[in-house]
């Protein structure tokens, strides 16, 4: 894993470009009108390449961040400090292409005078109204499957926000804490809210480039500084004082055990079954201070005999409540499909698909599970 193809951090320049030309959520709501704005959620980039021809200083930067296009170099230079950007990673010369991101209207234009963005960069609305950017790969601001979608050779790309960690961002208390904790932070999101609230916060992960992707994140948000430790679960903080407040949106997924380790680092824990969610909640008294609490998504299996009930109770660790919500169950079929939609493979060769499928049931099967 390797973050040498990252921006540096130095993001003040460039923020200050993307709030001179409203590349807000508000901004980008009304520069490219609510149905092609609902379409980018949707992973459908299309209308909003159609709505941002015009080539306007907003339409600049939504074709760079988040439509994955090229520009003219002569274009993005009335709107970015462009030898900046160019020197710091966030920008990079893009010969060959069109300028107009292939809906084919505006000419092919000089390849050698065009840029295309490093990372993606999405606009997103703070609790205070504050105008954030979240950082995450190339044709993946999205998040969710909207995001991979575009597909990613490497396992561990960076997704932006998708709906899993929308809906973490909203639970997490609004009461001032001293020290807070974002277990698996990816992109960044869920630090950066603990900023409005922790007097200090730590970003763990165990991929390299998340946790270069969350500092560009807090940076380009003008967001406190986080402390960032490499590792997995609550190996980087083993040492540390304890936390008033543990948030964690963890690789949860549970897929058949990978022998190079996980497919997908952002969604595999390449543990057996639901340990890994198990492992967060176990661990999480002797991470926590008196009153602390801990805030997490997790999948859980329900075995073909017992309550789940009582597996999840068997979590907790001696002294700690909780109130768990299941949102929905999967039989293991409807599960797997989902999951190798994410990854792409539905789009792979059939045959090769029909074995990862029933490799993923043989998984679940092998252990009792009928759902999850």
């Amino acid at each position: 894993m390797s973050t040498s193809d990252l921006p540096t951090p130095g993001g003040a320049a460039l923020r200050d470009a993307l709030l001179a030309a409203d590349f807000t959520p508000d901004g980008l709501l009304e520069r490219l009108g609510a149905p092609a704005y609902a379409a980018l959620a949707r992973g459908e980039t299309v209308p909003a390449l159609r709505a941002t021809r015009d080539g306007d200083a907003a339409a600049v930067l939504a074709r760079l961040f988040l439509l994955r296009a090229p520009v003219p170099a002569k274009r993005a230079a009335e709107v970015l400090p462009l030898d900046a950007a160019l020197e710091t990673g966030w920008l990079r010369r893009a010969p060959g292409g069109t300028p107009d991101g292939g809906d084919g209207r505006e000419g092919a234009g000089d390849p050698a005078q065009t840029v295309r963005a490093a990372v993606d960069i999405r606009p997103w609305a703070a609790p205070g109204g504050e105008d954030w950017f979240i950082v995450s790969d190339a044709g993946h601001a999205l998040g969710g499957r909207a995001g991979v979608a575009a597909g990613s050779p490497r396992p561990d790309v960076v997704l932006g926000v998708g709906g899993a960690s929308t809906t973490l961002t909203h639970l997490i208390p609004d009461t001032p804490v001293g020290r807070a904790l974002d277990v698996g932070t990816g992109c960044g999101v869920q630090a950066l809210h603990l900023t409005r609230h922790a007097a200090a916060v730590t970003a763990t992960d165990p991929n390299p480039r998340a946790l270069r992707m969350a500092e560009l994140t807090l940076e380009l948000s003008a967001a406190p500084a986080a402390e960032y430790r490499e590792g997995s679960l609550y190996e980087p903080v083993a040492d540390d004082e304890p936390f008033d407040l543990i948030v964690s949106n963890p690789p949860f997924v549970i897929s058949p055990p990978e022998p190079g380790g996980p497919r997908l680092v952002y969604r595999d824990g390449n543990m057996a079954g639901d340990e890994l969610c198990r492992s967060l909640v176990r661990g999480a008294a002797d991470r926590l201070a008196p009153g602390g609490t801990l805030i997490m998504l997790a999948n859980w299996e329900h075995a073909v005999d017992g309550d789940w009930r009582e597996r999840l109770a068997a979590w907790l660790p001696p002294g700690c409540d909780a109130r768990v919500v299941q949102r929905e169950e999967q039989d293991i079929t409807e599960y797997a499909e989902l999951w190798l939609r994410d990854a792409g493979d539905h789009r792979d060769d059939p045959a090769r698909y029909a074995a990862r499928y029933d490799a993923w049931l043989e998984n679940f099967e092998a252990r009792g599970v009928r759902g999850v």
